[in-house]
C-alpha cells in the first residue's frame, strides 16, 4: 500500500468512525456501542497522536477548536489521566516539559 493509499484508507476510517459516533449520539444509541471498541479506538487515535508528534516535533491541535465542550473535554482527560495512573501535578510537569 503507497502512501496515498494509506492516507485515504485512514480518512475513510476517520470519516466512518466520526459518522458511526454522530449517530449514535444524535439516535441515542449509546448502546449499542461498546465500551471496549471505544478504548480500542481513543488508545490507537492517542498512539497515534504521541507518535506523529514526537516525531515532527511540532504540537498540533488533536481536535479542532470547537470539537468537544469543556465538559466533554474534561471527562476524556480525567479519565485517561486514571488510566494511564497520572496526575494533575504529573500532567503539569509534562505540561511544562512540552514548552
Amino acid at each position: 500500500m503507497t502512501n496515498s493509499e494509506h492516507g485515504a484508507g485512514f480518512s475513510a476510517a476517520a470519516a466512518s468512525i466520526a459518522a458511526a459516533a454522530d449517530e449514535a449520539l444524535a439516535s441515542g444509541t449509546l448502546e449499542q456501542i461498546s465500551e471496549a471498541d471505544i478504548a480500542i479506538a481513543l488508545a490507537a487515535l492517542g498512539k497515534l497522536y504521541a507518535a506523529k508528534v514526537e516525531k515532527s516535533d511540532k504540537i498540533f491541535p488533536p481536535v479542532n477548536q470547537d470539537a468537544l465542550t469543556a465538559t466533554e473535554t474534561a471527562v476524556l482527560v480525567s479519565e485517561l489521566l486514571r488510566a494511564a495512573d497520572l496526575n494533575v501535578f504529573d500532567l503539569a510537569m509534562w505540561f511544562r516539559r512540552a514548552s
